[in-house]
């Protein structure tokens, strides 16, 4: 009776090793793309020359320079699409609304070729904001909140219409696994077969 039961799971076993690789093919994709997206949330400090200048090639940086004496939060706003659109961060899990802390700064990302910088967004609370323009210095100081000029009501409506927090990497890297874990199992059965034919 057990050698019947010993038959049928070696006979079972190469198709589940089989259906294992398969889908490790076919998930293979989810891992590349998850690889890609945590390069590009890397600092370019970080990565080498060559494979910076490949993933970051129209990635550019607005650092701003909080010297007032409150913390302040910061977006960055596109209006390529003529109307405008927050571009997200990927700064502690926020999209949107850096937060800038008094005698610091912050570096917010934008693509030069498709999401140029229109402006950054200077905000005390959700409904008071203020405009940082945007010029191509690439280094801006806050001197005075009062000082800056207010917020256009459009620009207003696109961030409190953008998420907040931005979990969709987490949700990439939770995928990646995926992958990993069938070809793992595959890798597993197949020491399991050579071990017992050995």
């Amino acid at each position: 009776m057990n050698d019947v039961g010993l038959t049928r799971s070696a006979r079972s076993l190469p198709w589940i090793r089989t259906t294992l690789l398969v889908l490790a093919l076919l998930t293979s994709p989810l891992l590349c793309f998850s690889g890609v997206q945590l390069l590009d949330a890397l600092p370019s400090s970080w990565l080498p020359g060559s494979l910076d200048f490949i993933v970051n090639l129209f990635e550019s940086e607005a650092r701003v320079e909080n010297r007032t004496s409150e913390t302040l939060y910061l977006t960055a706003i596109t209006t390529t699409y003529r109307d405008p659109r927050v571009i997200p961060q990927n700064i502690g899990f926020r999209r949107r609304d850096i937060p800038s802390k008094p005698q610091s700064s912050a570096v917010l990302q934008y693509d030069s070729a498709d999401f140029p910088l229109a402006g950054i967004a200077v905000c005390r609370a959700e409904d008071d904001c203020r405009l940082l323009p945007a010029d191509s210095s690439g280094t801006y100081e806050l001197n005075s909140y009062e000082s800056l000029q207010r917020l256009d009501p459009s620009w207003l409506a696109a961030i409190q219409s953008s998420p907040l927090h931005n979990y969709s990497n987490l949700i990439t890297i939770g995928l990646s696994l995926v992958p990993i874990l069938v070809f793992s199992s595959w890798l597993y059965l197949n020491r399991r077969a050579r071990s017992s034919t050995g």
